[in-house]
C-alpha cells in the first residue's frame, strides 16, 4: 500500500509547482529523478513478487482441476462397480476440490487486478521520469528565470516610490532655490554698482556747482 501511495504522489506531482519552492532547481530535479528511480526499483520488485504469487496460484489451480477430475472419475467408477459408499466419498472429495478451485480462481482474479494496477502505475512513473529527463534542462532554465524575476519584483517592491518622488522633488526645489539666489546675487551687485556711480556723479556735480558759484561771486567784487 505504501508503494502505491508513493506511486500516486510522484505520478501526480506537478513538477512546476515543486520548482516554485526550490533554491537549487537542478539539484531538486536530480533528486526527483533519483526518487523516481528508487521507487521504480521497489515497484518492479513488488510487481515481480505478485507475478510469482500469480504463477503459484495458477499452478495450484491446475492441480485443483486435475484433482477434481480425478475424484469425478472415481465417483463414476464407484457407481459402475456399484460401490455407493465409495461413490459418496469420491463425490465429497470432488465437492471439496470444486470449492478449493473456486477460491483459487477468485484469488487469481484479485492478484491479477493488483498486478495490472502495479504495471499501470509503473508505466506512468516511467513515462513521467522520461518526461522530466527530456525537459530537465528547459525546466532548470525556467526555474532560474522565475527565481531571478521574482527577486527583481521583490526588490522593486522594497523601493518606496512615494518617498523617492518626494526626495526628488525636494532636491529639484533646492536646486531651483540655489539658482534663484545666484540670479538675485548678480542682480543686487549690479544695482549697487549703478547706485554708487550715480551718487558719485551727483556729488561731483554739486561740488562743481558750488565752485562755479564761488568764482562768480569773486568776479563781482
Amino acid at each position: 500500500m505504501k508503494t502505491f501511495k508513493r506511486f500516486k504522489d510522484i505520478v501526480n506531482a506537478n513538477v512546476n509547482a515543486k520548482l516554485d519552492k526550490m533554491e537549487d532547481p537542478e539539484k531538486m530535479i536530480r533528486f526527483m529523478l533519483s526518487e523516481m528511480e528508487e521507487t521504480l526499483i521497489e515497484a518492479k520488485s513488488a510487481a515481480a513478487e505478485r507475478l510469482a504469487n500469480r504463477a503459484i496460484i495458477e499452478d495450484e489451480i491446475k492441480h485443483a482441476k486435475e484433482l477434481l477430475n480425478r475424484w469425478e472419475n472415481r465417483a463414476k467408477l464407484a457407481v459402475e462397480k456399484e460401490r455407493d459408499d465409495l461413490a459418496r466419498e469420491a463425490l465429497v472429495e470432488k465437492n471439496r476440490a470444486v470449492k478449493r478451485l473456486a477460491g483459487l480462481e477468485e484469488e487469481l482474479i484479485q492478484i491479477q487486478s493488483i498486478v495490472d494496477s502495479m504495471q499501470d502505475q509503473i508505466a506512468k512513473l516511467e513515462s513521467k521520469r522520461e518526461e522530466v529527463r527530456d525537459k530537465q534542462r528547459m525546466l532548470v532554465q525556467r526555474a532560474y528565470h522565475a527565481k531571478e524575476k521574482k527577486k527583481v519584483v521583490e526588490t522593486l517592491r522594497e523601493i518606496d516610490a512615494v518617498s523617492s518622488c518626494r526626495k526628488f522633488a525636494e532636491l529639484e526645489e533646492k536646486i531651483e532655490r540655489m539658482e534663484a539666489d545666484a540670479e538675485m546675487a548678480g542682480f543686487s551687485g549690479s544695482a549697487h554698482s549703478t547706485e554708487k556711480q550715480f551718487s558719485q556723479m551727483e556729488s561731483d556735480e554739486a561740488i562743481e556747482a558750488e565752485l562755479a558759484s564761488m568764482k562768480a561771486a569773486k568776479t563781482k567784487k
